[in-house]
């Protein structure tokens, strides 16, 4: 029983490494969910059949062989294929071009502001007020240009899609009223037309409506 666990890991690793060979020269930050597929499957296929005594070496090698071959045909498919290649694999998707939020985009790809907020401060942007470009990547990591590196302020967010954070208000000794009589002066009445306000000591309000943003799909591959 311990010589055959011990063959079967062994013949597990090397179906694990026929897979990252098909998956070509791939850092992690740019394997797809896709491709987190097949290692998870064959992971799958190799605990099925290590304590299992009813299933063989054979049996394994026929797994990984099997699961091998598709691999290497979908693959394939998929570079020849571009439609193919986006339905499998998806396409990056534009969040942010030229300073404007694209909020079809980020509810598309179920995105929340604050999400896209933490992904930007991981790329040292603290303000989307800087965030010139952001690119979501087929990975889930965000391609981000800035406006200007120099700027650091870092902002709160005091509005989402209409709603007022109160913890964050609360938090920073800030009061609903204080919000509101401040929008009011920068000519912002009506709280649900507002789709995200941001307030920083250096720079102040920053403030997207409705109207600010675009629906537009904007394609930079394929």
């Amino acid at each position: 029983m311990f010589w055959l666990i011990m063959i079967k890991l062994i013949t597990g690793l090397m179906g694990l490494l026929l897979v990252v060979r098909l998956l070509g020269k791939k850092s992690l930050s740019d394997i797809t969910p896709f491709d987190l597929i097949y290692t998870l499957v064959l992971g799958g296929i190799l605990e099925e059949s290590l304590y299992d005594p009813k299933i063989n070496v054979l049996h394994l090698l026929l797994g990984i062989a099997v699961w091998g071959c598709l691999i290497y045909f979908v693959e394939k498919i998929v570079q020849k294929n571009d439609k193919v290649n986006r339905w499998l694999k998806g396409e990056p998707s534009v969040l942010i071009r030229d300073g404007v939020l694209n909020l079809s985009e980020i509810n598309r790809n179920k995105i929340e502001l604050e999400q896209l907020r933490q992904m930007a401060r991981q790329n040292q942007c603290f303000s989307l007020k800087n965030a010139k470009h952001v690119i979501l990547e087929n990975a889930g990591q965000i391609s981000l240009v800035m406006d200007s590196e120099e700027d650091k302020a870092l902002s709160i967010m005091l509005v989402d899609q209409g709603h007022i954070q109160e913890k964050v208000l609360k938090t920073h000794q800030f009061t609903k009223t204080w919000l509101q009589k401040n929008l009011k002066q920068l000519g912002y009445n009506t709280l649900g037309n507002l789709v995200y306000v941001e307030w920083s000591q250096e720079n102040g309000f920053y403030v997207i409506t409705k109207e600010d943003v675009t629906e537009h799909i904007y394609r930079i591959d394929g």
